[in-house]
């Protein structure tokens, strides 16, 4: 059919042609692949791989909607790899063959915070549509067991540990309910159905509570994509900041519990700190317009915590003053403009002018909202109020300024 040379040349060319077949088959899909198995969030700067298992995880379990957004590259914490996310905290674990499990970061929120919540409700319990958990104790219904249910479950949230309440998110009153892995939020009439529920950034704010590397990356060689995980037509430039965190009471500091539950902290962006006149020693700003509190040794910023001050008409005094006394506990009451107080123990009592003072409040946690709640004092959470008054000797000078 072929001469000998003319068929070997058809045989050679076939094979070139077929080689080439398997290069365009394998090849080119590959470099495909590789972008599509980096992901690089433009909104929060951080990468999210299969290097541990976590993208493949983040698609199949509705992650755009239920994790949010990388907010840290993966590292080890407590021996695992784990990555943050907006909502949530991925963890690899080696010995459940390479199982990747989601942090139980409702329940390590509410004890960094020394929540306490009160035993199951017998009112929840005795709702037709509940569904019991024996395990804990608690119930879960509407207007979260069909979000629980419709969004992942047990495997997505954990058992419940509270019963729903009511608390700040922000300035905005929600019901809440805090699960092994998240926090439910419920806002009526918020939504077209009446009733929108979400999910907590819980992950945020405990990055920002234990000051984890959130700083932006470099995206070379992943796909860029916006905050669902969608190719963005045009490649964003790197963030120069870190991701703009959720404020919360800075890194936990042992102080005693609250004597009440605490309303939820507040979701606002961490404002920029200040520039410090160059000084030796220790001191403190107090920025009003921020509600922050950063406190320096030198220039160095060493510490910073969200805080409330005085309301309208109860405004905190603007100027340069100094810690003249600490009481680590005391009963503070007064009546001013016609308002009277009595509040028992409150705990670590910094004056600096007047009857003005720093410390720690656990009847609300509004820090750093913007909304003032006090009648002059700088009001702290808890465990920050316990470090700054560890770390600020007598003396210690304390600019407060808008």
């Amino acid at each position: 059919m072929f001469p000998r040379l003319t068929r070997s040349f058809f045989v050679v060319c076939l094979l070139s042609i077929c080689a080439g077949v398997a290069v365009g088959m394998f090849a080119l899909p590959t470099a495909g692949r590789a972008q599509e198995d980096v992901l690089y969030f433009a909104a929060t700067g951080h990468r999210l791989s299969n290097a541990n298992g976590f993208l493949n995880h983040w698609r199949s379990s509705n992650g755009s909607q239920t994790l949010g957004a990388p907010l840290t590259e993966p590292f080890e914490q407590h021996g695992l790899m784990v990555q943050y996310f907006e909502y949530g905290r991925l963890e690899y674990h080696p010995a459940y063959d390479g199982a990747i499990l989601r942090g139980r970061l409702g329940a390590e929120y509410a004890e960094a915070l020394w929540k306490e919540f009160a035993p199951p409700d017998p009112v929840v319990l005795g709702q037709p549509e509940a569904r019991l958990f024996p395990a804990t104790g608690y119930a879960v219904g509407e207007p979260f067991l069909s979000f629980w249910e419709t969004m992942g479950g047990l495997d997505v949230f954990g058992l419940p540990i509270s019963n729903p309440a009511w608390e700040y998110i922000g300035t905005q009153m929600a019901l809440v309910q805090y699960f092994e892995r998240a926090r439910l939020e419920a806002y009526p009439g918020a939504s077209e159905a009446g009733t929108l529920v979400q999910i907590g950034s819980l992950g945020r704010d405990l990055a920002l509570l234990r000051g984890l590397p959130t700083a932006a990356v470099d995206p070379a060689g992943a796909s860029v994509v916006d905050h669902y995980g969608q190719p963005l037509p045009i490649p964003t430039p790197l963030p120069p900041t870190a991701v703009p965190p959720t404020a919360i009471p800075p890194t936990a500091v042992p102080a005693a519990p609250a004597p009440a539950s605490a309303p939820a902290p507040t979701a606002v962006p961490a404002p920029a700190s200040p520039a410090p006149s160059p000084r030796g020693g220790k001191g403190i700003i107090v920025d009003l317009s921020d509600q922050w509190l950063y406190a320096y040794e030198g220039d160095r910023m060493v510490f910073d915590a969200p805080v409330s001050t005085g309301r309208d008409g109860f405004n905190t005094p603007v100027g340069r003053y100094a810690i003249y006394a600490k009481v680590r506990s005391q009963t503070m009451s007064g009546c001013i403009g016609g308002e009277c107080w009595n509040v028992p123990n409150v705990p670590h009592a910094m004056y600096i002018v007047g009857d003005v003072a720093l410390h720690g409040t656990y009847w609300h946690n509004q820090f750093g909202t913007g909304v003032r709640r006090s009648h002059g004092c700088i009001n702290l959470p808890l465990n920050a109020a316990a470090w700054v008054y560890e770390w600020a000797p007598t003396g210690t000078p304390v600019t407060v300024r808008w």
